[in-house]
């Protein structure tokens, strides 16, 4: 499997991994070993039988598939010409992390002529990991194809890899090169928000940027919810590195990485002699749990859930009116941020706590984040009221 062309490596490691590396037979989970993963132990569990070794080896099996066809679909369009296989001069591999479904792989191509560009490649080999993979990867695929606005990764190409340990899942998709995970986390008794880097190492950004990334947030998923069909990016969260942010020359940019349901999340009729009525309740609907989950984290990604302040509040809804903005001129029903505010203003504080109670009795599972959302509802309520009736 190892060859001139193809190099392994394990990020945070110096040394390439090879086939005769202790590395390379260790378990893809990372129990018992050196390797720093914050996996559940049920996620160890599912993927025990794999090790490091046999993730590689199944990512080559992918890549050279077919002469390297789904490569080379993703080569073409970043350098927007024809590639052929014997352009490919280095291909470099390294194991990024483990999350909830997939284990990413960041691949580093070199080209002759020193072009270089890197894709990721997600993969899946639990149960729930592979239920998940084919799904989401035509999910992503058709909500580019469907929006002009490019805040999802292009994926190239997905296919399932036979082993003897039973079957890898994977898709190639766009790499956002420069783009980290944050998460919340306590400095001193202070919350702050600080951005990982891909050594390990973390920074705090200023509240100023933070409330930035989480305005931007709100306004990429108003963007992608449908307000005719009340279909939006659900099952999404902060705890899971599902945005991502770059600060480059004092500009914060966000991208979502993944997608993994897009559906109505209310039980509105969306026929078209109907449709029009449920609009506002809708909106409302996919605004209050928005402005819920927007606070939700755990420390540092894996600790304990967290609800951040109550300046997220305000964050996610100067997001989610930006968006309405740019609705307005796609829909023909007028000012989209005009109207939904007044019919927000129709409902007093005591209305909303009752209906984000209905809200979290519906959409929400995790016994930790239902006993601190009760917390700090009423709060967060009221917040809400006064936001839109100053």
């Amino acid at each position: 499997m190892q060859s001139s062309l193809f190099h392994f490596f394990i990020s945070g490691e110096e040394k390439e991994v090879f086939p005769d590396s202790q590395l390379y037979k260790l378990p893809l989970s990372g129990k018992n070993t050196g390797f720093s993963t914050d996996i559940s132990s049920e996620h160890k569990t599912r993927d025990l039988g794999f090790t490091i070794g046999d993730y590689f080896s199944a990512a080559h099996k992918f890549l050279v598939k077919d002469y390297f066809s789904i490569l080379r679909s993703g080569l073409e369009a970043v350098f927007n010409r024809p590639v052929q296989t014997d352009h490919i001069i280095k291909i470099t591999v390294f194991l990024e992390k483990h999350g909830a479904f997939y284990h990413p792989l960041k691949i580093q191509v070199s080209l002759y002529e020193s072009q270089t560009c890197s894709f990721v490649l997600n993969g899946a080999v639990s149960v729930p990991g592979l239920a998940l993979i084919k799904t989401e990867y035509h999910l992503i695929a058709s909500l580019n194809k469907a929006h002009s606005k490019h805040y999802l990764p292009y994926v190239f190409g997905l296919d399932f890899i036979k082993t003897d340990k039973g079957r890898i899942g994977f898709f190639l998709g766009e790499w956002f090169e420069g783009y980290k995970e944050f998460h919340a986390a306590d400095d001193q008794d202070r919350r702050q928000i600080v951005i990982w880097e891909s050594d390990g190492r973390c920074h705090y950004v200023s509240e100023t940027d933070a409330l930035e990334i989480y305005q931007q947030i709100s306004r990429i998923l108003t963007y992608y919810y449908d307000i005719e069909t009340f279909e939006q990016i659900s099952h999404w969260h902060h705890a899971a590195g599902d945005f991502i942010v770059k600060q480059e020359e004092q500009v914060l940019r966000v991208r979502l990485i993944t997608a993994r349901g897009y559906a109505p999340v209310t039980e509105f009729d969306a026929e078209e002699e109907n449709k029009k009525m449920h609009i506002l309740p809708s909106l409302l609907l996919f605004l209050l749990n928005l402005t819920l989950r927007m606070r939700l984290d755990r420390l540092n990604g894996t600790g304990k859930i967290t609800m951040l302040g109550k300046r997220v509040i305000t964050a996610t809804l100067e997001g989610f009116l930006q968006a309405l903005d740019e609705k307005s001129s796609f829909y023909d029903y007028g000012d989209l941020r005009s109207v939904f505010t007044e019919f927000f203003r129709q409902f007093s504080s005591g209305q909303l706590i009752e209906i984000m109670g209905n809200i979290l009795e519906s959409y929400y599972h995790d016994p930790s984040e239902i006993t601190l959302i009760k917390e700090n509802l009423e709060s967060h309520c009221k917040t809400l009221h006064f936001k839109f009736n100053i």
